[in-house]
């Protein structure tokens, strides 16, 4: 009687200790059950890794440099040299990535900007991802000013500085890029995520 299902209560316990389990009425969301399943036996001698593409080969030579030289205008920060370009798109790509050949990939990695006109014209992804340290120049406006209201429906606004990409930030926290020219602070905020205020 009880014993056998003590018994049978342990059992289930062992078999189940290394997974995870997400109960719906312990977490916002559906329930989930995680586990990681291992094929019994020996790895074969032509075993060659887990992607028999390889590694993802990443931009080198002359075109790598110029684009580390573009990025250089822009960081303070030297980024990793792990670049792909996919187009006129430009991804920095994680350690040992597998080879993304044949595949249908949205986004093999940080979007760092777009090639246009020759000219890299860098990504809402990296603004997002970069810190106001890390970037040669940056631009801070307050969460109660006109000039927020203004930058987040896509307006431009007065700025003094040196020419060049801004990083735009509200009290400290980044949320896109512009571009000084002309004591102008030029838009680049996305225009799909721009505010209507009169709405």
């Amino acid at each position: 009687g009880e014993g056998r299902n003590n018994s049978a209560s342990e059992q289930i316990q062992n078999e189940i200790r290394d997974t995870i389990r997400l109960f719906p009425h312990r977490i916002r969301g559906e329930g989930h059950f995680v586990a990681v399943l291992e094929k019994e036996g020996v790895v074969s001698e032509n075993y060659r890794g887990y992607c028999s593409g390889g590694i993802q080969k990443t931009i080198t030579g002359n075109e790598g440099k110029e684009f580390e030289r573009e990025l250089s205008e822009i960081l303070s920060i030297k980024l990793p040299q792990r670049m792909i370009r996919f187009g006129e798109q430009l991804y920095l790509v994680p350690e040992d990535m597998p080879s993304i050949q044949g595949l249908h990939v949205l986004r093999p990695g940080l979007h760092l900007g777009t090639i246009k006109k020759n000219r890299l014209e860098p990504a809402h992804a990296l603004a997002l991802a970069m810190k106001k340290k890390q970037v040669k120049h940056s631009f801070d406006l307050k969460s109660e000013g006109p000039e927020i209201r203004a930058y987040l429906s896509g307006q431009t606004f007065p700025a003094e500085g040196e020419k060049g990409w801004y990083l735009i930030t509200v009290d400290g926290y980044s949320i896109g890029w512009g571009k000084l020219a002309g004591a102008v602070m030029k838009n680049h905020y996305p225009k799909g995520l721009r505010k209507n205020w009169n709405q």
